[in-house]
């Protein structure tokens, strides 16, 4: 499998304003904050992973400073900012911003070469470009669809088009904005930590850092529970 990565950077500086933010967002879908869980042993195929914010009834989120003015989020599950609420015409990105009267883009890499960059401004206007390869619809991307005019990824609403400049797409786009717009914190901008530290409910050692978790409230609609095998992972919780 290769490189994997879904990081959000937000161009607001002030972490406890993002983390405001998330909770106002979140509890207009029944998502209430709660404690991190106790540590526990990461299994070998995850719902937090591998499927949707809608099909979970926990979510985890690294919330970090990077560079000057900006902030940056990971999830479990990964793209929980990319998707939509239930019934929702908008991605929760967009809720997000418009609370933080702040603009925000999205990296999402799939298997080292699929490249997909979500831009949204602080009215919540979406812009995005880049194509994924995956799933039944590969012209589609969590309800957006794709036209061939925007199949490369390009920046348009921050001035950051150097870090797709020549053939810096996939892994080398995602390792460039962790390294320019991470800051010191760089190195969190990894999957890993969605995939480790916030499914195993590791300690978050990102200096400025915060871990967040929120609860379904409603009646459990977690389709599927952590399992060793693949096999196993395919009969449904309940």
């Amino acid at each position: 499998m290769g490189y994997w990565e879904n990081t959000t950077y937000i161009r607001h500086d002030r972490v406890a304003d993002v983390a405001g933010a998330l909770d106002r967002v979140f509890a207009r879908e029944g998502m209430a904050p709660v404690p991190v869980p106790a540590q526990r042993a990461r299994l070998a195929v995850e719902p937090m992973q591998y499927d949707g914010a809608l099909d979970n009834d926990l979510w985890a989120f690294a919330l970090f400073p990077g560079a000057d003015g900006w902030s940056v989020l990971k999830s479990a599950p990964l793209e929980v900012l990319s998707e939509r609420a239930q019934g929702a015409g908008r991605m929760r990105l967009v809720d997000v911003c418009r609370e933080l009267e702040a603009t925000a883009f999205q990296v999402n890499v799939y298997d080292s070469s699929g490249t997909v960059l979500v831009e949204v401004s602080s009215d919540g206007e979406v812009l995005m470009s880049g194509f994924s390869g995956l799933g039944d619809d590969p012209m589609r991307w969590n309800g957006i669809e794709i036209t061939e005019e925007r199949a490369e990824p390009a920046f348009e609403l921050h001035d950051l088009g150097h870090l797709l400049s020549g053939d810096m797409l996939g892994d080398d786009f995602a390792q460039a904005a962790a390294s320019e717009i991470g800051g010191r914190n760089a190195a969190y901008c990894s999957n890993l930590v969605s995939v480790d530290t916030l499914i195993s409910h590791k300690p978050l050692n990102a200096p400025g850092g915060v871990a967040l978790c929120y609860q379904w409230s409603g009646q459990s609609r977690q389709r599927r529970l952590p399992s060793d095998t693949f096999e196993q992972y395919g009969v449904r919780s309940g």
